[in-house]
């Protein structure tokens, strides 16, 4: 009996250990990207991720998903495709524990493109939405210590859509190595010079047969105060936003438009981030749930 006993308990052990071996090791990769790069090896570290990114990332978790495009990010050697992932943990994931330094950095990429205007609504932004954060003291004195910004870079770069879905996964981008060509990041909040026309308030009538799964998102929230407070005040600046719930989402989203192409799309976001606002290019065809207009 006692043997028996011992059997089924070893049997038991090995299989607890079965099932936790593939989550140890998606958080072990992740570490170890972790370690790689605080040594300086950040080849290595590029390669661990990338190893990662394409074999774990589809059954990661949230926190997992977000580490990984906070970690990319980090590493890319291209500053247009870091300043791309911040933009999307940004918009994306704004509860994410990523969300506040990834704002810093994009604080830190306006104000080396020249614009210290965009710099200082970020590192706003940290101290509005995340003032428990430690980034909070630390962004605000990186400010004042920052100086005057360079000369402003006038060259455009072409806003790249976020794919929605599960609300996290990013897909159809480069790996974090930097050696495949990829889509420009985001333009930088005021980066860009505000268009001659003004800029329109939704989005741009479509044949009634277009599949209109292309939008311009300002957030995705899990407080409803926060979805509600921008919505208002996308409203008072006078554009047609919408409050939305999507199929298989906990999220709120704050979206403007409904195109039937990335073009479109694009020609909103460059007039809503030339009026100071952060956002990006989401496809998403699932259907939406309208919460407030």
């Amino acid at each position: 009996m006692t043997a028996h006993r011992g059997r089924f308990a070893v049997g038991m052990l090995l299989l607890a250990i079965a099932s936790l071996a593939p989550v140890s090791l998606e958080a072990q990769s992740l570490d170890r990207v972790e370690e790689l790069a605080r040594l300086g090896r950040s080849e290595e570290a590029r390669t661990v991720l990338l190893e990662w990114w394409d074999a774990a990332r589809d059954a990661a978790s949230q926190r997992d998903l977000q580490r990984g495009l906070w970690l990319r990010g980090r590493l890319t050697v291209d500053p247009n495709l870091a300043e791309l992932d911040f933009q999307r943990l940004v918009v994306l994931y704004p509860s994410s524990p990523f969300a506040p330094q990834a704002l810093l950095r994009l604080a830190q990429s306006a104000h080396a493109h020249g614009d210290g205007a965009g710099a200082q609504r970020y590192v706003e932004t940290i101290a509005r939405d995340y003032p428990a954060s430690p980034l909070r003291a630390e962004s605000e004195a990186w400010l004042r210590g920052a100086g005057t910004p360079p000369p402003a870079v006038d060259a455009p770069r072409t806003p790249t859509p976020v794919t929605a879905g599960r609300d996290a996964p990013v897909t159809g981008t480069p790996p974090a190595t930097g050696t495949q060509p990829g889509p420009g990041a985001e333009p930088p909040t005021g980066a860009q010079p505000a268009p001659a026309v003004q800029p329109s308030t939704g989005g741009v009538p479509a044949p009634a047969d277009a599949v209109l799964e292309w939008s311009v998102q300002f957030g995705a929230f899990t407080d409803e105060n926060r979805a509600f407070a921008l919505h208002q005040e996308l409203i008072t600046e006078g554009l047609a936003a919408r409050l939305v719930r999507v199929a298989g989402s906990g999220f709120l989203h704050v979206r403007i438009g409904r195109f039937s192409n990335r073009a479109e799309a694009s020609t909103q976001l460059q007039q809503v981030t030339a009026r100071g606002f952060t956002a990006a290019i989401v496809r998403d065809d699932r259907a939406e749930e309208v919460v407030r207009r």
